[in-house]
């Protein structure tokens, strides 16, 4: 059932999928991890992402769990912000203008999509903490610079394996213009 609701979200949300799949496709290629499977929606656990193998480095598994998200927060947020203010607190409606409430409904959903699909498949964000926190790799600065980004991107991966980064998006989208 999970794997349903989560393969629905990244369908539902597909232009952050797209995008995020595109980043971590060229991640590991800046960084010569090969992808095993190509695409970047298909109807499986790793929609929204592209198989690749594991990184052996620290600083290349901290980049590959963080990177693509990072890339996706950058166009994201910037797209979630304008159409979000705009009809939330500036009060846009089709009345003042069909095309402009169109243009910010679009970025809203594009913004929204982008922002729900930030996170790195739970193989990677598991190799990332062990590679640095069990195994020891990488300098003993970046390990503790990366402790918080390393935290976060594991709970965040399992919270978007699991879908509830779409559900809390919808549930903060939904309660936002319904209050």
């Amino acid at each position: 059932m999970m794997t349903k609701l989560y393969i629905f979200s990244k369908i539902l949300t597909f232009p952050g999928a797209y995008l995020r799949g595109f980043w971590e496709q060229l991640t590991c290629k800046i960084l010569g991890l090969p992808v095993e499977i190509p695409g970047y929606l298909r109807i499986d656990e790793a929609c929204g992402h592209v198989e690749h193998a594991l990184a052996k480095k620290g600083f290349a598994a901290y980049l590959i769990a963080t990177g693509p998200g990072f890339m996706n927060v950058m166009t994201g947020l910037p797209l979630f912000l304008a159409g979000f203010l705009n009809l939330r607190y500036m009060g846009i409606r089709p009345a003042d203008s069909i095309v402009l409430f169109i243009i910010y409904l679009i970025m809203l959903y594009v913004g929204v999509s982008l922002l729900c699909n930030i996170f790195p498949l739970v193989e990677d964000a598991v190799n990332l903490n062990d590679l640095l926190y069990r195994q020891k790799k990488g300098n003993i600065i970046g390990r503790i610079l990366a402790i918080i980004p390393s935290f976060i991107t594991l709970i965040g991966a399992y919270a978007e394996k699991y879908a509830i980064t779409f559900i809390v998006w919808v549930v903060f989208i939904v309660l936002s213009f319904a209050l």
